[in-house]
């Protein structure tokens, strides 16, 4: 895809990245973690893919949970259960069109997830050719 990091590397942020929010929500950790999150060096590419799900389960999970006025450590300040939930979505999203680009397959999510995640994460952000183009261009990527 638009990406300098190839498919295995794209697939691997976004879940270390989704399995990190999860960290720092279920911790309610206020600072910095300095661990990053990386692909077992033994597992087979399937068992990397089929990793998504749970990792996004797991977040969903402790979201749930999370009472509302709840913030843990985020970059950009203190974020709470519904931001974390809304920055995977975005990174899960994202980057499985980087990956599949990648591979010269195609992907399209479903449009009202996407204007759900838009309106949450970047509310300034509509645009002409809806919410998945939106998308795809507030995080910098190619419309295609």
């Amino acid at each position: 895809g638009p990406l300098e990091w190839d498919v295995e590397q794209t697939v691997t942020h976004m879940i270390g990245a989704t399995a990190k929010y999860t960290l720092y929500l279920a911790s309610r950790c206020e600072h910095f973690i300095g661990l990053a999150v990386t692909r077992w060096p033994d597992a087979t590419n399937e068992e990397v893919i089929d990793s998504v799900v749970p990792v996004a389960a797991g977040l969903a999970a402790v979201a749930a949970v999370t009472p509302p006025g709840v913030r843990a450590y985020h970059s950009t300040g203190p974020s709470s259960a519904a931001d974390y939930v809304g920055r995977a979505c975005v990174e899960l999203l994202v980057h499985t069109d980087d990956a599949l680009s990648g591979l010269g397959v195609a992907f399209a999510p479903p449009e009202d997830l996407c204007q759900r995640v838009l309106a949450q994460q970047f509310p300034d952000a509509a645009g002409s050719g809806g919410a998945w183009h939106s998308m795809l261009a507030v995080n910098g990527r190619p419309i295609r």
